[in-house]
């Protein structure tokens, strides 16, 4: 039988990219082929985002990053949104 989740390597054509401005990080995540209800974003120890999607459809996959921040960023206040290819977040910058 096959596990839950699977171990394959995320599609080759998903990516992320990181911009700075003096009042905020942005994300952009490449994620053809996920369905917003199957992407997490949580934080952890008030500095790492952690994003997690999951697609369970043929030829899906499993994308997880970690990203750490500096203390100049704000988590208490992180904005997303998803087009059903590009995830963009927003975090702002204290």
């Amino acid at each position: 039988h096959e596990s839950f989740l699977s171990d394959a390597a995320p599609p080759p054509e998903c990516w992320i990219a990181v911009e700075t401005s003096p009042s905020e990080y942005n994300l952009i995540v490449r994620l053809p082929g996920f369905r917003r209800d199957a992407i997490t974003l949580a934080t952890r120890r008030r500095r790492v985002l952690h994003l997690v999607a999951d697609s369970w459809e043929a030829g899906g996959g499993h994308f997880e990053r970690r990203i750490s921040f500096g203390y100049d960023a704000d988590l208490n206040q992180v904005r997303a949104e998803f087009d059903g290819e590009l995830l963009r977040v927003i975090v702002p910058r204290r």
